[in-house]
């Protein structure tokens, strides 16, 4: 068996790394898909750990299996012979939401969708001995890809997006999913042994993942799964899994985390979601104007979402905030600091008044960003 998890175009790298980590095999990886290795004796364990575990992730579906189909006749019989029975109950409402077709001969989603219920739920008829499914029990979402004529299944193991952590119940205008968020810690090459400051904080998302990162709090602990609501899965060995998740949170450890922002409604969103994250002694929150930013400790990290100008302000506001940043940049990053920044902007160094050291390309749903990643000076 397979585990596929879903990311964000861009972030591949550090989601299979960050899988390893967690202990599973990566077997495959494509954009915006990392594909890992699934023991069945370990289901439960495994799609619990990177359900709760994985913070770039922003989605696990479990992978049934995958079969050549060429016609509607081989595509039917193919989904049928799937093991439904593992993620359906009797009275459970199996829904394809989503059909991907490349290259193959297949293309027709609509008639993809139908026909893949209707096989799936031959099986299901067929192992429950019913004439037919109730359909009145909890709903199993199914993603088909079609990928020159070889059918990949997979079934939703997250339900909700693994970036409602289940936190950020507060939302200021335009802000940054919690996935992105982390992966902006994974690419600079943030710990705790960095201060860090996000001087854009909104409601506060950089902040609270630095947070979460540094004490070892896995991001899925305060939400549930769709995988628990699948028979292969034991509950026992979920709650095992995620006990010893909150077994590894630290008490113990020292890290300095400030976050700022002219807007004190913001700033009320920004601390309001820190407590629900449980981590809001653990950051300190300043009303501060980006520009008069400067370094608090010998080193470390300024990561920042600045506004944009398409849903916050206008483009040409954003470019006078991003020229405004020049003494901010200077101070630092010749006292010690490095400093990443992620805008929807390619040619954010242009305005900024230095190019960067690199610049990572993130694929969001529609929206197009780049991390531009400016090292310290040493």
């Amino acid at each position: 068996m397979r585990g596929i998890a879903l990311c964000a175009v861009g972030l591949e790298k550090i989601t299979a790394q960050e899988i390893e980590r967690l202990g599973l095999s990566v077997v495959d990886r494509r954009p915006g898909r990392i594909t890992f290795a699934v023991e069945e004796a370990e289901l439960s364990r495994q799609l619990a750990t990177v359900n709760m575990g994985a913070r770039t992730v922003e989605r696990v579906l479990l992978e049934l299996g995958r079969f050549h189909a060429e016609d509607f006749d081989a595509y039917f019989e193919g989904i049928r012979s799937l093991p439904w029975e593992s993620c359906c109950f009797k009275d459970s409402r199996l829904h394809i939401d989503r059909v991907r077709s490349h290259e193959s001969k297949l293309a027709a989603q609509t008639s993809l969708q139908a026909m893949g219920q209707k096989a799936a739920y031959s099986r299901l008829m067929e192992r429950y001995r019913m004439r037919e499914m109730p359909e009145t029990g909890n709903v199993v979402s199914v993603r088909v890809y079609m990928d020159r004529d070889e059918c990949t299944v997979g079934v939703d193991t997250s339900g909700d997006p693994l970036h409602k952590r289940g936190y950020r119940k507060r939302v200021v205008t335009a802000p940054l999913k919690e996935t992105v968020a982390a992966s902006l810690l994974f690419f600079s090459g943030w710990n705790r042994k960095y201060a860090l400051l996000d001087p854009f904080c909104g409601s506060g998302t950089i902040a609270i993942e630095a947070a979460m990162y540094a004490l070892d709090f896995a991001p899925g602990l305060m939400r549930r799964f769709a995988f628990e609501n699948m028979p292969a899965i034991s509950p026992k060995i979920v709650d095992e899994t995620r006990a010893a998740f909150e077994g590894k949170i630290r008490q113990d450890v020292d890290f300095e985390i400030r976050a700022s922002d002219t807007d004190p409604d913001a700033l009320n969103a920004a601390r309001g979601n820190a407590d629900d994250a449980g981590v809001l002694d653990w950051i300190t929150f300043e009303q501060r104007d980006a520009t008069e930013a400067a370094p608090f400790s010998e080193r470390g990290h300024l990561l920042a979402n600045p506004p944009y100008g398409n849903r916050l302000g206008t483009e040409t506001e954003a470019e006078a905030i991003y020229a405004a940043l020049a003494d901010t940049r200077d101070r630092f990053v010749d006292g010690g600091w490095s400093m990443g920044f992620i805008t929807d902007r390619i040619d954010f160094g242009e305005t900024f008044g230095l190019e960067p050291d690199a610049s990572h390309h993130i694929v969001n749903g529609a929206e197009e960003q780049w991390f531009h990643w400016f090292p310290a000076k040493r």
